[in-house]
């Protein structure tokens, strides 16, 4: 039998394992039991010489006959001298087998298995092409002007030594955590916030997302009652929602959250340093009674200061651990965040045994962070780096800030912005009927990226003419001609949607 494929076909056969993540010689195994399982080949057939395939699918000869060798030693070809390499005459036992399974058993469904569908929740989505954008207005992702990279550089090679890699290279099973880190964050970090820890009171995370996961597995269930703030951090609200279908929306207001609805609250998230997404900062007597609630009702407060590190405004405002004397706030806190967001990392401040049984949890999650990136946080706080990088953000939030604001007042006279408090992103009341979803993908058209406020609030079908604009990885000189565009965005929009005039 002599092989009648056209070369179009090996081609396309090879084609197709481009993305097989094989290697050259692989892709052609691959490709070649394709052919015979599809019914291209037949045992006996010849299939073609080694030179023939390697000219048509741009190859070297050696690579075509370490594959033909390699399907010879699997019994798929057989070689025979002076004649070519033949489709093994056996297979065609081992192919009908094949096919006797394929034809009587049925597709897996995965649908049915699935205990959770995360996929159906809503969350906040960025663009994986957001530096494509001419005008960014992104929120959460990294800040080129203020990374300080030589920094950064400096103390990873120092983290390379002998010494300290006996440390950053072990499993460490048990403890996990970089007691230099530790300490780092209980002497230079935690003091600026007004709380006092010690060692057994600390426990590192990748990120404060994975902390709140944590803290929700291990302490609710069904008939859990958990308040957070609306609007407030999606992601955190998922979380909850996969543990307890009892989460009650507590209101936002310009002294943050309201306590009207946390009545009888076995938990209370919040994010009291600069709230998700306003900005706003929980006043001192809010805070209070906040603390007093949790008492008279014996609730625990998981407090998240994502990025409460860089605070232009209130900063002699303590965190509410600090005020914490009976051991009900669970404070979260990110070491990543203002610096890189995509080094996770970050900690959790709470009582010793709290922290005992997280530290096994997060073993059988994921054992531990990374130890090296732990050891290089540790010498770039130590060396004074971090604190002089979050003085750098300080100033440039400032002045895109002002920037922001001058553009949004000229541009967007009739908008509402929130302060930034120092933030690096801006909660905006349209004080219109614009569905800013909508709105968001006309500002796309012509290069400016925002963010729509739906998915912060519980309802996803009110509060649609918030958005939030992000200047964290905007350069200053390019906000107002973004904002500008933003407003033609608008103009586009009314004029296709006039209804929400």
């Amino acid at each position: 039998m002599t092989n009648l494929l056209v070369p179009q076909i090996w081609k396309a056969l090879f084609a197709d394992t481009a993305n097989s993540g094989l290697n050259l010689q692989g892709r052609i195994c691959r490709m070649m039991f394709t052919a015979l399982v599809q019914g291209y080949l037949k045992p006996g057939m010849a299939v073609p010489s080694s030179r023939y395939l390697a000219d048509q699918l741009g190859l070297g000869r050696n690579t075509v006959t370490i594959a033909y060798q390699q399907l010879v030693t699997e019994h798929i070809l057989e070689s025979r001298q002076r004649s070519g390499h033949f489709v093994h005459p056996s297979f065609q036992m081992d192919r009908s087998e094949s096919k006797t399974v394929t034809t009587t058993s049925k597709p897996t469904s995965w649908n049915s298995r699935f205990q959770l569908r995360p996929s159906t929740q809503r969350h906040l989505t960025k663009p994986i092409d957001w530096m494509n954008y001419a005008y960014p207005f992104i929120y959460g992702q990294p800040d080129v002007e203020s990374f300080p990279g030589s920094a950064w550089r400096e103390c990873s090679i120092k983290a390379l030594s002998a010494k300290d890699a006996s440390i950053w290279a072990r499993d460490m099973t048990q403890q996990g955590d970089d007691l230099y880190l530790i300490n780092a964050i209980r002497q230079h970090i935690l003091p600026t916030r007004g709380i006092l820890a010690q060692e057994n009171e600390i426990l590192l995370t990748v990120g404060s997302q994975h902390a709140l996961y944590m803290l929700a597995r291990l302490l609710m269930h069904g008939e859990h009652v958990v308040g957070m703030e609306n609007p407030g951090y999606p992601d955190a609200r998922n979380i909850f929602m996969l543990h307890t279908p009892h989460i009650v929306p507590l209101d936002v207001d310009r002294e943050g959250v309201t306590l009207t609805h946390a009545l009888d609250c076995d938990y209370i998230y919040v994010t009291p340093g600069r709230q998700c997404p306003t900005g706003v900062t929980l006043s001192p007597s809010r805070r209070n009674k906040l603390l007093q609630l949790a008492e008279q009702q014996d609730s625990i407060i998981i407090e998240d200061e994502y990025d409460a590190q860089v605070l232009v405004q209130n900063t002699t405002i303590p965190a509410l651990k600090s005020l914490d004397r009976h051991g009900r706030v669970v404070y979260i806190g990110s070491l990543s965040k203002p610096l890189a967001p995509g080094l996770r990392l970050g900690y959790i401040v709470a009582a010793p045994e709290l922290i005992v049984e997280l530290r096994h949890l997060r073993r059988l999650m994921l054992r531990h962070p990374n130890v090296f990136n732990q050891r290089v946080f540790a010498l770039f706080i130590d060396q004074g780096y971090y604190h002089a990088m979050l003085r750098r953000q300080f100033q440039l939030h400032q002045h895109r800030g002002e920037q922001l604001m001058a553009a949004l007042h000229q541009y967007c006279p009739t908008w509402r912005p929130y302060s930034l408090n120092g933030g690096a992103a801006c909660w905006i009341d349209t004080q219109s009927d614009m569905d800013c979803t909508l709105l968001a993908k006309y500002a796309a058209n012509v290069g400016v990226f925002m963010e729509a406020g739906q998915p912060f609030f519980f309802d996803e079908k009110e509060h649609q003419h918030f958005l939030r604009l992000g200047i964290g990885s905007i350069p200053a000189h390019q906000i107002n001609a973004g904002v500008y565009y933003l407003s033609q965005a608008v103009v586009d929009y009314q004029k296709y949607n006039p209804a929400s005039l």
